[in-house]
Formats: C-alpha cells, structure tokens, sequence
C-alpha cells in the first residue's frame, strides 16, 4: 500500500474532520497514535469495529508507520473496554504500545489524546506533527486496509430506536432512508448527526451519509439536547442571553479541555466580551481561535444553561483576521487531573441515560434506488466532476477529482446512471 493507492482511494479522516490521508501521512512522525477513545456519549461505531475487524484495523496502523517511518505506534483506547483490550493485546506486534485512557470527556480529542499517551503538549496553533505525532481514526486504519475507494461508512444509530446498531451504509444515501429501516420509539422526533456534543441538528432528513458522518442520533422533540441546540441556533440568541445571565462564574473556563492543557482559551472571557458588545462591535481574545469547540462548556459546564461556546466559536472566527497567538509554551494546569468530566456523569446532564447504550454491528442490505454522492466530503477543496448526466457508472468508479493539494477523489458508492451533475453533487439513479 502507498501514498498513491490511499489517495486514489479518496481515504480521509473518518472520524469528522475529513482530512485526506494521503496528504496526513506526509509528514515523518515519531508515533503514529489510533484515536480509539470514541468519547461522544451513545456512539459504539469504533468499538465495533475493532471488535469485528481487530487484524484490519491493526494492518491498517502497520501501513501507516510503514509509509510515515514511524517507529513506534500507540493504541489510545478506554480502560472500561476489558476484553477488547485483551483482544487487542494479543494481536499488536511489539512496536505498538496500547495505553489504557479514562472513561471521561474528550478523551477523543487529538491535543488530548496525544498529551494522554505522550505525554506531550501540542502548542496553540500548532500541528500534531510538530510533537512527532500522527493521530488516525480507527475507521481511516480499516479504510487503509481495505484498499477499496471509500464508498460506504460506517454509523452508530442510536436515541429513540429500539435496536441501536453500528451498520455499513452507501456514501450518498439519505438520512431519511437509513432511519426508514429503524423503529423509532417516539411519536415526534429530530435527528442529531454526528454526535451530540459536537455533531449537526438535521432540519433536512434529505442530506445524505457521507465519508464523515459518524452517527445519526434520534431524539424526542422536546428533549433537553434538543431546546438547548434550538436556543442558539443563532449568534444573536447566544450574546442576548449572555448580556441577560451571565454572572461570570468561570466554570466554563475552569472545565475546558484546551484551557486546562495550558492553552489559552477562555470561554469566560469569550461570554464577557459578548455581554458588553455594542452596536455589533465585538471584543475579542485571540486565545480563543483554539476552541476544540467540544461543546463541554455549553452542555455540561454552565450551571445557567447559556452558550459560552457559541461565545467562543464567533471570536474564533474574528480571530482570523488578527496575527497568530505568539505566547510563551504551555504547560499543563495542575487541576487538570481534577478537572476530568466523567462519560456517565457527562450522559446523565444530557439526560440520555434513558436511552439503551449499545451498538453492536449489525450485517443490514441498503439498494438505494438514488444516491446524491457530495463533492466534498472532506476538508479542502471540492472535487471536480469527471462524469456527465446521461453516462453509466459502476460502483467504486472515480466521480469526482482531487482539486488542489488538500482534496479528495470521491467514487460512485451504486452501480448506475448519472441523472444529475452540479458544483457540489452528482446524483446516480442505482441498477434495480
């Protein structure tokens, strides 16, 4: 397997970020580190297929060393997974270490991921490669097995269903069809893809699975998640309700993964600044272009329920027309082994313990008559169509072309005919 081959495959990040591979694996890292921490509460997608597929995914690292040069590999992975953890000891060759993490929240994080197993701090603005890392998605180490173009995923199915699974679906398929095979267990319900801390609330059950989609996650209408990620759907409801409530507790600050890695995020700071935004001129912290945007300070953190992340994201964005952050080095808060929000008690807050935890792989047949295939699914620039209405296309056949150096090829997940061809879709009616 090579650079070539990953990248003729359109392999990308599968754990939502969608950075090409082949453009990640440039890089001369020390370790190459398996993101196996899937932290998102009611998400069971790696877990699975680490269980089911333990000798790809390990193939998959070993290529990832192999084309970096990397040394040495390491599995970072929760401790409460026992007997996979046995699974997995007995089946990595001695140059990958496996390091048992706590059940807390983010766990997943790259920065702390790497700073969990490393013991090494990526410094604000800086790449993981600058600490001789490369951190990969356990689904990106099976899709470099694999060596097929990415044409399906892999999604947790969890909420309000009664089965929840982890299933294979196409690239391109809606979210409307793959619900359509799951019984839903409430009469009114929305759809949170990706993950509740930091996925999407769908208004349109017509976008379709793509590379990135991690999970579809079905929850009632008048669900807790639900009212908080409608109360700020806007910047506007995010500053009007930090000028009404906001005390400055400094509780979103004190719980941020990022600030208590050293860097220089403050969500307190962040809601300040919105309370005394005036005729749209907005204060800004330039520390706060480092937001993970883990959504921790929102959902879990403030004890009045605002949206000290909503504060942060629109300082991130007015931070990019100001210079870089050029402060001394960080180094780790000394409360940050205190300061670890439980996985329970983060799910108990979400008020989704009422929910049935699990997601075991489950073999299900989708033939969508239609799939509507996006031109990007990653970050970067958009692929370019290399098909045209009217032509026939066969399944893993390149649709669309890497356009620049961070880009991706994507492929036709169905056998079929091109019905329609625009800037950002190519839609393939499937063989029945």
């Amino acid at each position: 397997m090579t650079l070539a081959e990953i990248q003729n495959n359109g392999i990308v990040g599968a754990g939502g970020a969608g950075f090409p591979t082949h453009v990640k694996l440039q890089a001369r890292p020390e370790f190459i580190i398996m993101n196996a921490a899937e932290c998102e509460p009611l998400l069971h997608k790696d877990k699975a297929l680490l269980e089911h597929f333990t000798d790809d995914v390990i193939a998959g690292m070993r290529i990832a060393m192999q084309i970096t040069g990397a040394d040495n590999g390491i599995i970072g992975i929760k401790e409460k997974h026992h007997a996979l953890i046995e699974k997995l000891r007995s089946r990595i060759p001695t140059n990958i270490n496996l390091i048992e993490i706590g059940d807390f929240y983010p766990a997943g994080d790259e920065v702390t991921l790497i700073y969990l197993t490393t013991g090494r701090i990526v410094q604000p603005g800086a790449l993981p490669a600058s600490v001789g890392c490369v951190v990969q998605n356990v689904e990106t180490f099976y899709n470099i097995a694999v060596n097929k173009p990415v044409v399906e995923k892999y999604l947790s199915i969890a909420g309000a269903v009664t089965e929840p699974k982890t299933i294979k679906v196409p690239v391109g398929m809606t979210f409307h069809d793959v619900l359509s095979k799951f019984e839903i267990t409430v009469p009114r319900h929305v759809v949170r893809s990706g993950g509740l801390m930091m996925g999407i609330l769908e208004t349109d059950l017509n976008q379709v699975v793509t590379k990135t989609t991690g999970a579809l996650i079905v929850l009632p209408v008048d669900h807790h998640c639900v009212q908080m990620y409608q109360r700020y759907a806007t910047e506007q409801a995010t500053i009007r309700h930090a000028k009404a409530a906001c005390d400055q507790c400094n509780f979103c600050t004190d719980l941020c993964p990022r600030y208590l890695l050293g860097h220089p995020v403050r969500p307190e700071t962040a809601m300040r600044n919105r309370m005394f935004s005036i005729d749209g001129e907005q204060p800004l912290h330039i520390g706060n272009a480092f937001c993970c945007e883990c959504n921790l300070c929102t959902l879990y953190a403030c004890p009045e329920s605002l949206d000290p992340k909503g504060s942060t994201v629109i300082e991130k964005r007015l931070a990019a027309n100001y210079p870089k952050w050029e402060g001394l080095p960080v180094k780790a808060h000394p409360m940050l082994p205190y300061r670890k929000v439980p996985s329970k008690k983060l799910k108990q807050r979400l008020d989704v313990l009422q929910f049935n935890d699990i997601g075991p792989l489950s073999e299900m047949e989708f033939s969508p008559r239609q799939v509507r295939i996006p031109l990007k699914q990653h970050i970067g620039a958009l692929a370019t169509p290399i098909v045209r209405a009217g032509e026939t296309v066969e399944k893993y056949q390149r649709v669309g072309e890497a356009n620049g150096i961070i880009s991706a090829h994507v492929h036709a997940s169905v056998a079929g005919r091109v019905t329609r061809v625009t800037a950002t879709e190519i839609e393939i009616n499937g063989d029945q």
